[in-house]
């Protein structure tokens, strides 16, 4: 079913992130490859019939690379995070949308209903940058930083 939005989704990310040279090599990491996970979610906001933004994340487990990583590079801040968490990966609305709530409304879209305790992701340490600042508002917690300047965040989950 994702898949059916995949091209709409590549034109919102090519949008935000910069021009995908290489569409197929995307569709296959990071989209089939995130959407090949345990526990997927992916969570859409459009206006007038066309996309203006997405979030999706999946189950995060050991043995992955990332959980691996901030393991390894945060040592005992990432003890009780990693592992059977909820990897919140990706959030991005078209700067013409911005501003409107729809970075919020996708944010608990994607985190609704979960039966994880807990969801870690990966930003900037900018706390001036909207992303930082969506994510501190929704609860977040800087658990520390890696590589260069990398931002790991946590976020405890109600039942």
């Amino acid at each position: 079913m994702a898949s059916h939005f995949r091209d709409a989704v590549l034109d919102v990310w090519s949008e935000v992130f910069g021009r995908v040279d290489a569409p197929d090599e995307w569709a296959i990491s990071p989209w089939d490859r995130h959407r090949a996970r345990p526990g997927y979610r992916l969570a859409l906001a459009h206006a007038d019939d066309r996309l203006v933004g997405f979030a999706w994340g999946y189950t995060g487990a050991r043995g992955q690379y990332w959980p691996e990583l901030i393991s390894r590079e945060l040592s005992a801040a990432a003890d009780g995070w990693v592992g059977g968490h909820f990897e919140f990966v990706e959030l991005a609305v078209r700067p013409g949308a911005r501003g409107e709530g729809v970075g919020r409304r996708l944010h608990d879209a994607l985190l609704s209903d979960l039966d994880h305790s807990r969801a870690l992701l990966a930003t900037t340490s900018d706390p001036q940058d909207p992303a930082v600042r969506l994510y501190s508002s929704r609860g977040w917690l800087s658990l520390g930083t890696y590589g260069d300047g990398r931002q790991v965040m946590g976020l405890v989950l109600p039942h």
